[in-house]
């Protein structure tokens, strides 16, 4: 018996700026650590079409800044033909001025690249599995209930707490895990131009 309320947005989001230093410039190894701040450009004062300001999670902008760390590294177990790779990254969002704050995320990739022919150095192929995880939101605020439908239920939402406390969101947080395989090819060895010395194309896909 819920009533429809239409909502739509469009423009810009949170913008993240990120700085990345490689920490072990080697022939055969790099180590780069990225520090990330990501700034709440995005807006958090959309309206639904009934005029009520959205709640947090269907704003553009999450509210406040966050600071994301990350860490990358590859290593070229047989040079120019087969290296892996690790990627790793964490991204913590501060409470905004609603009371809300959205889930800490982690996110963890493995994979290698290689090339399967000698006769074709233009295309490798690659491999990663990806694992994200993310917190739960979390919400400054007193907890409510739904009043029950039918057999004479009331209109009106039942308190269950009065207490404005740090309350976990239920239906906020996910686990993904995936695997991805894909390809990537050279331009360079099919059309002989400046342009496509330093062009590619790729593709993989995400299996769940």
């Amino acid at each position: 018996n819920g009533e429809l309320v239409p909502f739509r947005d469009n423009g810009v989001g949170d913008v993240t700026f990120t700085a990345k230093y490689n920490l072990l410039p080697t022939l055969r190894h790099m180590l780069v650590a990225g520090f990330g701040v990501q700034v709440p450009t995005g807006t958090t004062t959309a309206r639904d079409d009934h005029g009520g300001v959205m709640e947090s999670p269907g704003q553009l902008g999450r509210g406040n800044a966050g600071l994301i760390g990350s860490l990358y590294q590859t290593y070229e177990l047989i040079p120019q033909r087969l290296n892996q790779f690790f990627y790793g990254s964490y991204r913590h969002t501060f409470r905004n001025n609603d009371g809300y704050q959205f889930g800490d995320e982690y996110n963890l990739s493995l994979g290698a690249n290689g090339v399967p022919f000698v006769s074709a150095p233009w295309l490798m192929l690659t491999g990663q599995f990806h694992w994200r995880y993310m917190v739960h939101d979390n919400m400054n605020a007193s907890l409510w209930q739904s009043a029950p439908a039918g057999n004479g239920g009331g209109v009106d939402p039942v308190e269950i707490d009065p207490l404005f406390a740090n309350r976990r969101v239920p239906n906020t947080g996910s686990t993904y895990f995936a695997f991805s395989p894909g390809f990537q090819a050279s331009l360079d060895g099919f059309i002989d131009s400046p342009l496509t010395k330093m062009s590619s194309v790729y593709f993989y896909a995400q299996l769940p």
